[in-house]
């Protein structure tokens, strides 16, 4: 004998009734759900004595009574369950702000689930959900950026060094950099090598944001993939200590806490990031836990249940596909399933417009032995006469992972102008400085003239 139960995804009802229209929005305005129309309180099967007709009234709704259209979303069956007919409703989340036609998007037309009950949405609520899914529509390839003569030096190196030939013909096109009136739009922006878009990663000296602030570390004003690459970087290397024990004869190593997990979140973090609005991810740094906050939330048609098994709808889908690209991440849908099975549901914080996640430490931080700020990875036995242009060119040469990368397979010509990028000023004058700074024995060429490169000098 089947039976059934009610959950904040599951409805019971005995026979049909008008307040089906109002659960049926419910769960279009939440995470979907199913509704059983035969079946009472307890989860025993009464059946429905009228099976066609309550199918006629249940049509009705679902093409006329609920804005905006809802029949991709709603299916109606029916099982046979104990030789009685129940009917089933099954409702999946929307990508709209839905409400019963004859009150209008009001407190009487719009509802949401709650538990295993249904509440009328408060103006507020109305307001945040229009503004989230208006936002959610426009896409980063479609509206003006803030750069207006962007270069992409960084995107093509990145894009070589995975193997891809770039032809300077299709390049803008094939990266999506333009709207289609031919203006450079907001992804061009996020990958331009120079914009305003600065990535942030604050240490706290306690569990909370009121402990106070021990240092902040700015990754921006050049492209996401870099700047997205140094904060990754700072965090599982530098942030992310290891702590030794000896158990018996065993010596166990315990890190702060899960690179791949954190790997995972915070790239996704930067990829399905509302990015419309212009403010980036952060990261968040505190003696218990790591936090991880980006804009946004879960996309507008998929619900709680598909976020945690894994199905990836991504809000950026052209930077999706570059990232793809570049093997940031995969196509498997992973990463949540990842996070979920060493961590649990409960790191992700679903909030109106943003999306948080607290990963746990394995052990406490000592807010007094921080880390060293990212200035001190300067040799501090510098001569009186290096400028803070050219220490600033020895931290890049010294830290940014990338750039070591790059500099395997690039000539100095591009190295000297990939870093006049970075520092806003003339390839000849970033030419000067190394070659100071090289004469000063600080940095050294290695390998050909061609196909060497620059590395400092640890002294």
């Amino acid at each position: 004998m089947k039976t059934f139960t009610e959950t904040e995804h599951t409805e019971l009802k005995r026979q049909y009734s008008d307040s089906v229209a109002k659960e049926i929005v419910a769960f279009l305005n939440t995470d979907g759900g199913t509704i059983y129309i035969g079946v009472d309180d307890a989860g025993c099967v009464c059946g429905v004595s009228d099976f066609d007709q309550t199918m006629r009234k249940l049509a009705d709704i679902v093409e006329s009574q609920i804005l905006p259209t809802v029949s991709e979303y709603v299916s109606l069956g029916s099982e046979y369950v104990d030789g009685k007919h129940v009917v089933k409703i099954q409702i999946k989340k929307g990508d709209s702000l839905y409400y019963i036609k004859k009150y209008g998007r009001s407190a009487q037309g719009c509802f949401i689930r709650v538990g295993t009950s249904v509440r009328s949405m408060t103006e507020r609520q109305i307001d945040l959900a229009q503004q989230k899914y208006w936002s959610s529509r426009i896409k980063i390839t479609e509206i003006e950026g803030g750069v207006k003569n962007p270069t992409f030096k960084y995107l093509r190196l990145l894009l070589s060094e995975q193997g891809y030939n770039i032809s300077e013909d299709t390049f803008e096109e094939n990266m999506h950099l333009r709207t289609a009136e031919g203006k450079y739009n907001r992804q061009a922006e996020l990958l331009a090598d120079r914009n305003e878009i600065s990535v942030k990663v604050v240490r706290f000296a306690g569990k909370d944001k009121s402990a106070g602030v021990i240092n902040r570390n700015e990754y921006g004003n050049k492209c996401l993939i870099v700047a997205m690459t140094q904060a990754f970087d700072y965090c599982a290397d530098v942030i992310n200590e290891t702590r030794v024990s000896i158990q018996g004869a065993k010596r166990k190593e315990t890190s702060l806490f899960d690179k791949e997990v954190f790997r995972e979140v915070w790239f996704n973090a930067c990829l399905h990031n509302n990015w419309m609005d212009g403010t980036p991810p952060a990261i968040y740094v505190f003696t218990d836990h790591i936090e991880i906050i980006s804009t946004g939330g879960i996309p507008q048609n998929l619900s709680k249940e598909d976020f945690f098994r894994g199905i990836s709808k991504p809000v950026n889908e052209e930077l999706a596909r570059l990232f793809i690209r570049l093997n940031l991440m995969e196509q498997t849908g992973h990463g949540v399933p990842l996070v979920v099975n060493r961590y649990g549901e409960k790191v992700f914080e679903f909030l109106d417009f943003f999306l948080r996640v607290r990963i746990p430490f394995a052990f406490e931080l000592n807010p007094n032995e921080g880390e060293k700020n990212d200035t001190e990875t300067v040799p501090v036995n510098l001569p009186a006469n290096v400028t803070e242009r050219q220490k600033r060119i020895i931290k890049f040469l010294r830290g940014d992972r990338i750039n070591d990368r790059i500099n395997d397979r690039i000539n100095d010509r591009v190295n000297a102008a990939l870093l006049a990028s970075v520092f806003g000023v003339s390839e000849p004058t970033i030419r000067r400085d190394l070659a100071q700074l090289s004469k000063a024995g600080i940095i050294r060429r290695v390998g050909s003239r061609k196909g060497g490169r620059w590395e400092v000098v640890e002294k």
